[in-house]
């Protein structure tokens, strides 16, 4: 019961995975492998189709991978990959972390991690570390001090280097990088010069003292500073310089050479120092570097106070001197200004010193803006860390090694409702109550899976997060391990998302996959995946109905595409209504649908056509009859498919729908005659009046019996065009503005589509769409003139004027006959044909 979900998973993981079968020599050695299972990430890596790749020795296959030298390697001796310091293999430009397993001796498993991003940062982090190893030995070198840096861990000291001044003058010349004190002078010096860095751990603070020492270039006395450098509180690292003090101890015993000693020791060192008066700040003398560094002359400094160069408030400043004096604190750190108003962080070594009845602070001061640039760099970088974690959308939680939650970023506080605050300390599943979204089991905690394996952990799908406020929340996630830089795991990391919008969406993606976005019943994708589903026995009979909506483009062009969308609809949901349980509908395409239906005969079949015809009769929703022409067909045994059955139909329906196009058609132009007459101030007298005037013209002009009927249907039909327009424009008693003199002006390209879509009125269509042009070409819609007007037309355009002018309209009286002759005759050469109108203007009599 349990092998097939894990199977699943296997053949879903991200890493590559494959299981193979060993062929053997008849020496037992190996002689090839057969690729037995793997999941699509393992064929993605070899650049592999599965129908090539399965069962097939993979000597053969290698012949079509992407990298076969790296690949053909790998094969050679799989087991060498295992080793820590080969498990890193490249190939086809990527980088994968190799897993080889042998479950039983003719079997082998592989599992292929791609890893590239990861030794990408590998190698950012090492130029990163190079790069700091370099500025480093810069500001080591750079100064004129002697310094050496020692690394501190698990109470044992290792020198990481010492600068050039220093080697000068201890003579250690030979590279000291990971050496202990023991090591480099030997078991009686080194354990002098370990009792003082001992003594400066001990009391965690800068310690300066003075040693004796056997260095390689002599006996010397040093004044020996130590500074501890500490990392998350703890320190790690100490910087030390040395004084050479051996002439300075030998002086002692004579003031006066002691003085000489002191005087030559402050004037020629190229420490920057100073002395002050410890009560009033003032600075009673200056060192020649003092003097460069600062910028001054010793005159100008010997007439400044300290509070003239440190920017700290006078208050500060005297407090601090006070400490110093009374030897409470010898270290600071201060910004002092150059003269040049440049400032510079120091380090100050402070301490007083007696001068007969006179102390006096006495001050060593190194520039270490370097170094502070650094730390500022290095608290920035941590900040934008801290800020980007803060910016992501995705949540981040850390762990220590038992599990106990250190860090949430924002994202995560949100999801899961906790604030770091609160659930620092505590361990994982009392913040992360994770459980199965279908069956409400808790899931196996991601941070043990990850501190037991020391692999990357994904969830299941599926997964919710049940947070504080008693709120589910679907979550999709993945837990590392967090590694030092030797590879030691010291906590977990966990990022995960909420994908509850995700989740939506892609219920949303699948609904519109096998749904028609305008009507909303399933798609013609869903009904070809049906058709296979429904293709069986069980569900014989099986009928197949197909339906074309008639009349689509006629009312796309006259009443626009949303009432269009409107009479699918309303076909749509009238298979719906009509249909219920017993068949499944669908738009097929178009204005084509398509319905299944199980389990039904022939009799069943007709009965279900016939209920749908009266339910499309009945819809009243449109201003047209809903019409759709169906035919169907019945699929009896299994000798039969359904993809028959469907061109069956399709053929019945077409031959239908030839069938019933000319009547329908006809009731289409009568229904919209109907709508023209109800809706504006054409009439059917109109049409009648109209007629007799340009059959009268037509007699005069001899004109053919089939141009007389054409024009008879012109008379008719020319303003059929005006129901696509407002009827609030149509029967404006006023003038019409731009906008509705716009939309009249489109009638006769409507009526010209309504006529087009007709074959019985095709012959009238150009007519239609001409009977508003004029004489001299200042007509619509295309200002054509003279000649180049249809005959038909320049007819009509007399007769529809004087019909027009003689009779009511909403924003006029009639005119009297004798007017409107006397306006025709005056737009003669201008709107209408000079000749037609001298016709018309014999033919008074007749009227």
């Amino acid at each position: 019961m349990t092998k097939e979900p894990f199977y699943q998973a296997f053949m879903q993981l991200p890493l590559g995975y494959a299981r193979h079968t060993i062929l053997f020599e008849d020496d037992s050695h190996i002689k090839d492998y057969i690729l037995t299972e793997a999941n699509d990430t393992f064929l993605r890596y070899l650049n592999l189709r599965k129908e090539d790749a399965m069962q097939q020795c993979i000597s053969l296959i290698l012949h079509s991978a992407s990298d076969q030298p790296a690949w053909f390697n790998f094969y050679k001796n799989p087991n060498q990959w295992n080793q820590e310091q080969n498990s890193i293999m490249k190939a086809d430009n990527h980088f994968y972390k190799v897993t080889v397993s042998y479950p039983d001796p003719n079997t082998m498993i592989t599992i292929f991690d791609d890893v590239t991003e990861f030794v990408a940062e590998l190698h950012n982090v090492k130029e990163t570390n190079e790069k700091l190893m370099r500025d480093i030995d810069i500001f080591f070198d750079s100064t004129q001090d002697a310094l050496f840096l020692a690394a501190y861990n698990d109470g044992e000291f290792r020198y990481i280097k010492n600068n050039t001044v220093h080697q000068q003058m201890t003579g250690i010349t030979t590279p000291l990088f990971g050496m202990t004190p023991v090591e480099v002078l030997g078991e009686k010096v080194g354990a002098a010069l370990k009792e003082g860095y001992e003594r400066c751990i001990a009391s965690g603070e800068g310690l300066t003292y003075e040693e004796t020492v056997d260095f390689p270039e002599g006996t010397r006395d040093w004044l020996v500073r130590l500074t501890p450098v500490k990392e998350d509180g703890k320190i790690s690292y100490i910087i030390g310089s040395r004084l050479d003090i051996t002439e300075l101890k030998r002086l002692k015993e004579e003031k006066e050479q002691l003085l000489r000693n002191f005087n030559s020791m402050f004037t020629e060192h190229s420490a920057v120092m100073l002395i002050i008066d410890a009560a009033s700040g003032k600075i009673l003398d200056a060192n020649p570097q003092a003097c460069s560094f600062y910028g001054y002359t010793k005159e100008e400094m010997l007439r400044m106070g300290i509070d003239e160069i440190n920017t700290l408030s006078n208050d500060s400043i005297r407090q601090l001197r006070i400490e110093a004096f009374n030897r409470e604190r010898q270290y600071f750190l201060f910004p002092h200004r150059l003269k040049s108003g440049e400032i510079k962080m120091v380090d100050v070594y402070s301490s007083p010193v007696t001068y007969g009845d006179d102390t006096r602070l006495y001050s060593i001061i190194f520039d270490v803006s370097d170094r502070e640039q650094y730390r500022d760099d290095l608290y920035r970088e941590k900040e934008m860390l801290s800020v980007t974690l803060n910016s992501i959308g995705d949540g981040v939680v850390t762990t220590d090694l038992d599990g106990k939650i250190t860090y949430l970023n924002q994202a995560a506080e949100e999801i899961t409702g906790w604030s770091t605050k609160e659930a620092s300390s505590k361990s994982f599943m009392e913040i992360f109550d994770l459980r199965n979204e279908t069956t409400g089991k808790l899931v196996p905690n991601p941070i043990n899976a990850v501190l037991e394996t020391g692999m990357i952990v994904g969830l299941a799908n599926h997964t919710v997060l049940l947070n504080k406020n008693g709120d589910l929340i679907p979550i999709a996630d993945s837990a590392a391990p967090i590694r030092d830089e030797n590879g030691h795991v010291y906590g977990v990391v966990m990022v995960f998302r909420d994908v509850s919008q995700e989740k939506r969406q892609q219920e949303r993606i699948l609904y519109l996959s096998y749904h028609d976005p305008l009507t909303q019943i399933f798609n013609r994708r869903y009904m070809e995946e049906e058709l296979n589903r429904m293709d069986q026995t069980s569900q014989l009979p099986i009928t197949v109905i197909m339906g074309d909506v008639n009349g689509l483009k006629v009312i796309n062009d006259v009443f626009g595409h949303k009432t269009g969308d409107l009479l699918l609809k309303e076909v749509a949901k009238t298979l719906q209504y009509s249909l219920h349980k017993t068949g499944i509908a669908a738009r097929w395409g178009g204005d084509e649908f398509l319905i299944l239906l199980p389990h039904t005969d022939n009799q069943k079949a007709q009965d279900i056509i016939r209920r749908l015809e009266e339910a499309f009769r009945k819809s009243d929703r449109l201003p047209l009859e809903v019409s759709v022409a169906m035919g169907f067909d019945v699929k009896e045994d299994m000798t039969q498919s359904l993809s028959q059955a469907l061109q069956k139909a399709e053929e019945k329906m077409y031959h239908k729908k030839l069938l019933e196009g000319k009547s329908y058609r006809n009731s289409i132009i009568t229904t919209l005659l109907a709508t023209l007459y109800e809706k504006s101030m054409e009439t059917e007298e109109h049409a009648v009046r109209l007629e007799t005037y340009c059959m009268a013209i037509a007699d005069k002009l001899n004109l053919s019996s089939e141009d007389k009927n054409e024009l008879s249907l012109l008379a008719i039909l020319h303003d059929i065009g005006k129901v696509g327009v407002n009827i609030e424009t149509l029967n404006k008693p006023g003038p019409l503005n731009n906008e509705e003199w716009k939309e009249m002006m489109r009638h006769p390209e409507i009526g010209y589509r309504i006529a087009q879509n007709t074959p019985e009125l095709s012959t009238v269509s150009e007519y239609i769409l001409s009977h508003h042009e004029r004489w001299d070409g200042t007509g619509y819609p295309r200002g054509i003139k003279g000649t180049d007007i249809p005959l038909l037309c320049r007819i009509l355009a007399v007769a529809d004027a004087y019909d027009a002018m003689t009779n009511n309209r909403s924003y006029r009286k009639a005119m009297d006959s004798r007017t409107a002759m006397d306006e025709i005759g005056r737009c003669s050469g201008t709107q209408f044909d000079p000749f037609i109108v001298n016709i018309f203007l014999n033919l008074n009599q007749v009227f």
